[in-house]
C-alpha cells in the first residue's frame, strides 16, 4: 500500500509558440507629382493623400503573443532635418499605435535674393534623374509608427491604415528630377524564450511610393533664363559683325562699281543714238 502512495510523478512540459507573420502593405495613389506653384498662388500642401494600409496576419498554428508592427517611412533628406510628410491619420483595426507628433506645416521660409535665384536656376537645371529613399534601423531622418494588436490568435488578421499629406516646399529643394521612398513594414512577436519565429523572411513588407517633379521652373527663374539667352544672342552677334568688320566686309567699293556700271549704261545710250541717226 505504501507503494501505491508514491506512484505519481508531476512533469512540467515548457510550453512553446510557433508563430508564422505574414505582412503585405500598399499605398493609393502610387505617385504624386510635385514642384513649384505659380507665384501669386498661396503656397499649400498637396490637394492629394497618400493612403497606406499594411495588413498583418498569423498564419501559424499557434497563437502569437503580443504581436506589433514597425512602419518606418523616409521623412527628410540628410543631412536636414525639414519633414517632407505631414502626418494628417494613423487607425490601427485593434490595439494601439505609438508616433512622434509634430506640426502640421505646408510651406517653407526660403531666403530671398540674386544668389537664392542664381543657385536655383542651377539646381533646377541639374536635376539628376532618380533618388531612392530609404530607411535602416532606428532611422532619426524617418517616421516610425510602431503598432502593437496584442496576441493574435490562429488566422487571426489586423491591420493599420496611415494618411500623410506631402509638403511641397520641401520636396522640391531635392536635386533629382523623380523620387522614390522605400516605406518598411516589420511584424514580429514580442521576444520570449518560448516563442520560435518560423518564417522571419517573411514579416518583412516593402511599399514604393514615387514623386515625380512636374519640371516647370518658377516664373522669375523664366524671366531670368530668357533674359541671359537673349543678352547671349546680342553678344553673340556683335562679336560675329566684329569680326566681319575686321576681314574686310563692310569696307567694299559699292559707290565706284555703281558708277563704273552707270558709265557703261551711257556710253550703250549714246552708241544706239548714233546708229539711228545714220
Amino acid at each position: 500500500m505504501d507503494a501505491l502512495k508514491h506512484n505519481k510523478v508531476t512533469l512540467a512540459i515548457p510550453l512553446k509558440y510557433e508563430v508564422m507573420l505574414t505582412v503585405h502593405g500598399f499605398v493609393n495613389p502610387t505617385s504624386f507629382v510635385y514642384g513649384p506653384t505659380d507665384e501669386n498662388e498661396p503656397e499649400n500642401c498637396m490637394a492629394e493623400k497618400m493612403n497606406f494600409t499594411f495588413h498583418v496576419i498569423n498564419t501559424g498554428n499557434s497563437m502569437a503573443p503580443n504581436v506589433s508592427v514597425e512602419i518606418m517611412v523616409p521623412n527628410s533628406f540628410i543631412p536636414q532635418t525639414d519633414k517632407l510628410f505631414n502626418i494628417l491619420d494613423v487607425q490601427p483595426t485593434t490595439g494601439e499605435c505609438h508616433f512622434k507628433t509634430y506640426q502640421r506645416e505646408c510651406a517653407l521660409e526660403r531666403p530671398k535674393g540674386a544668389m537664392e535665384t542664381l543657385k536655383g536656376i542651377f539646381t533646377f537645371l541639374s536635376k539628376t534623374d532618380k533618388r531612392l529613399l530609404y530607411c535602416i534601423k532606428a532611422d532619426p531622418h524617418c517616421l516610425s509608427f510602431l503598432c502593437n494588436f496584442g496576441k493574435m490568435e490562429s488566422g487571426k488578421e489586423a491591420s493599420v491604415h496611415i494618411q500623410l499629406e506631402g509638403r511641397p516646399s520641401i520636396l522640391e529643394m531635392d536635386e533629382t528630377s523623380a523620387l522614390k521612398f522605400e516605406i518598411r513594414a516589420t511584424a514580429f512577436p514580442e521576444p520570449n524564450p518560448k516563442v520560435i519565429e518560423l518564417n522571419k523572411d517573411e514579416n518583412v513588407a516593402h511599399v514604393l511610393l514615387e514623386g515625380i517633379h512636374h519640371q516647370r521652373p518658377r516664373r522669375h527663374f523664366t524671366i531670368v533664363i530668357m533674359s541671359s539667352s537673349l543678352l547671349l544672342g546680342l553678344i553673340v552677334l556683335l562679336l560675329i559683325s566684329y569680326v566681319m568688320w575686321k576681314a574686310g566686309f563692310f569696307k567694299r567699293q559699292y559707290k565706284s562699281v555703281l558708277q563704273e556700271e552707270n558709265r557703261r549704261d551711257s556710253w550703250s545710250y549714246i552708241n544706239s543714238k548714233s546708229n539711228n541717226d545714220d
